[in-house]
């Protein structure tokens, strides 16, 4: 490494730690004014982005050593721009300057506002910041646009800059504050976790319950990439992180390696959808929303759960069409001893979290903050935890503010975007345009939306595609009677399905180089084993009982459908139950299971019909069922 390199890695590791401490402290005792907490954390966050992503990297040592020189240039013009907004927000606050800027404030407003794309592009792509352009330039130009609903006066340069810069209407906007007031000590909680060994001690957990199974790998896969990826709120890392121990032993029971590397990216994806934790984009929706996180977290549990179910019976069936066993019980470790060798630390901060979020009703950051800190005293009775803790300490600060970039590029990006809606009045227009545009039709707005937000979840985190549809698409929903929460639970859902959705399936491109096959082949298998999933997500917002809203029991009816029907669906798209299904009998099957889960009793009590019959005249299952009786055993799924 050239001594600049060794500068710049060093300058990182000075910034993450500064990043980090700053949003201890501030979670600690209070935070800051928004504008001056903001500004710190973007300005800390940019600066560490244009160093650890940058331009391109060159063989050539000399454009290596030009790229990351300009990359210097722009990580220190962050800091000081930003901090000019951080430590002179009071002046900025006075309304005649909002009017006539000074020639400071629109210098260093329009550096901030371009580095902020310059910083999104380096670790997103080109997407988020394409978009931010359009609604900027419309803002800008919008005068001259032939169409007349989209025609507006057009705002003045200066008007746009003074309010992107110095108000919290621009890049400084509310999704910036979930950014730096929540999800920090969220992705500080997942690293102290992974760090810890947690991940490994999920997996053994769901190995001790699922691995002598029929199929358990797979079944293992599931359950521990449905723990962790709750909390590292990551399709990719949870790949990463459970793919490498998950998908080679799936791959030894038999399982093809296509299937293995799918089942791991349908699990790790729908990890961002899991509560307690979800993703980052759980706690933009709560503040988007304006309710407490915890029930964002009730309204996904139903959801989530028939997701991993549709799941788990998807495996069910391949394991039993491949007449797959489970692992040796030599290499299956009882509950008792994996607890017993310190894997107990970890339930307690999780039971915590769940009992101060659900009971106490904590605001989040609080609440993950004493799981953070109860973790830490547990840690303390495990040698190996207090021997990583000596050694990493520094390595945890820094990981968890890398982790934390792509979610504060994002979210400043998205102000761009509403600060181009806003000042062009726009937002206001959206709904009425997107409504007109599916003629009124519930159904196909949701079509319009859910590719909307798979072809923008192709470039983007799912964090960021989320926030875009939330602010372009989800008010539009709204607006023809769904509620909100299941409105924005819908872009949420198909904004982490996109990690699954070919041809750009990241998800799959992390599990391909793990399973050994190519990431299109697992990427179409992923998305055949989650289509159910995708129904799922159409029944919250025309069945508002799978969010919980409605009265219980009725939550527990439309409960009860959606389970059969994505088990029938699941029956049909795999082509098995106890034996081969016909090609006919498995359109039927799906057939039944999208009737069962359909919202009016008109369509899912011919669905159950249907779905009985199928049963009752499927080869060898009434025999089996019998001799299952009349051994006295009831039938198990497993």
């Amino acid at each position: 490494m050239s001594k600049l390199e060794k500068a710049a890695d060093i300058f990182v590791t000075i910034l993450g730690v500064a990043l980090c401490v700053f949003q201890l402290y501030t979670a600690f005792y209070m935070p800051f004014p928004a504008m001056q907490q903001r500004g710190i954390h973007l300005g800390l966050g940019m600066a560490m982005i244009f160093l650890v992503y940058p331009k391109k990297k060159s063989e050539n040592k000399t454009l290596r050593l030009i790229g990351l020189s300009i990359s210097f240039v722009l990580s220190i013009l962050s800091l000081v721009a930003c901090f000019n907004s951080a430590f002179n927000w009071l002046d900025m606050a006075d309304s005649m300057r909002m009017v006539f800027p000074k020639q400071s404030d629109i210098f260093f407003g329009t550096v901030v506002i371009v580095l902020v794309l310059l910083a999104t592009k380096r670790i997103t792509g080109w997407a988020m910041p394409i978009i931010a352009i359009v609604f900027l330039l419309y803002a800008l130009y919008g005068k001259y646009i032939p169409i007349p609903a989209f025609r507006h006066s057009g705002v003045k340069f200066n008007k746009v800059i003074a309010m992107g810069y110095m108000t919290t209407e621009g890049v400084y906007s509310s999704t910036l504050g979930v950014s730096t007031n929540q999800v920090f000590i969220f992705l500080l909680f997942g690293q102290l976790l992974d760090t810890l060994g947690g991940s490994e001690f999920f997996l053994e957990l769901a190995n001790c319950g699922f691995g002598k199974l029929r199929g358990g790998p797979a079944k293992m896969s599931i359950f521990g990439s449905a723990l962790f990826g709750s909390i590292s709120g990551s399709a990719v890392a949870n790949v990463v992180g459970t793919g490498t121990i998950t998908i080679p032993l799936m791959k030894r029971v038999g399982f093809e390696p296509k299937v293995a590397g799918a089942v791991e990216s349908v699990a790790s994806t729908g990890g961002l959808i899991m509560p307690p934790v979800m993703g980052a984009a759980a706690f933009v929706m709560a503040e988007i929303l304006g309710v407490a996180y915890w029930q964002v977290c009730v309204a996904a549990l139903i959801p989530a759960v028939l997701y991993y179910l549709a799941l788990y019976i998807t495996v069910h069936l391949r394991a039993r069409a491949l007449n797959l066993k489970g692992l040796p019980p030599e290499e299956i470790p009882k509950a008792r001893d994996v607890l017993k060798k310190g894997g107990w630390i970890y339930l307690p901060p999780l039971v915590v979290l769940v009992y101060v979020l659900g009971v106490m009703q904590y605001p989040a950051d609080k609440a993950c903050l004493y799981c953070c800190i109860l973790l830490l005293v547990l840690a303390m009775f495990k040698k190996e935890c207090r021997q990583k803790l000596k050694e990493q300490w520094l390595q945890i600060l820094v990981r968890t503010s890398k982790s934390s970039l792509t979610v504060i590029a994002a979210c400043a990006c998205a102000g761009l975007v509403l600060l181009g809606l806003q000042t062009s009045g726009l937002l206001l227009k959206l709904s009425n345009i997107l409504i007109a545009l599916s003629g009124g039709n519930l159904l196909l707005l949701l079509f319009m939306v859910m590719l909307g937000s798979i072809l923008l979840g192709m470039g983007l985190p799912a964090t960021a595609c989320y926030i875009i549809l939330a602010i372009l698409g989800a008010p539009a929903i709204v607006s023809m009677g769904v509620p909100k929460m299941a409105a924005h639970l819908f872009v949420l859902y198909f904004g982490s399905l996109s990690a699954i959705t070919p041809p750009v399936a990241m998800a799959a491109f992390a599990a391909a180089p793990i399973a050994g096959e190519k990431s299109s082949t697992i990427g179409y298998t992923a998305f055949r084993m989650a289509l159910p999933a995708f129904l799922i997500a159409f029944c919250m917002c025309l069945q508002p009982e799978l969010v919980m809203i409605g009265t219980w029991y009725d939550v527990l009816l439309v409960t009860v459908f959606c389970v059969l029907g994505v088990a029938c669906m699941a029956i049909g798209l795999q082509g098995y139950m106890l034996v081969k299904v016909e090609m006919w009998r498995r359109v039927l099957w799906c057939a039944a299971g999208v009737l069962l889960i359909l919202p009016e009793l008109y369509t899912s009590l011919p669905g159950l019909a249907l779905m009985i019959i199928l049963l009752l005249t499927e080869k060898d299952v009434l025999p089996t069922i019998k001799n299952r009786f009349g051994k006295g055993k009831a039938p198990s799924i497993a």
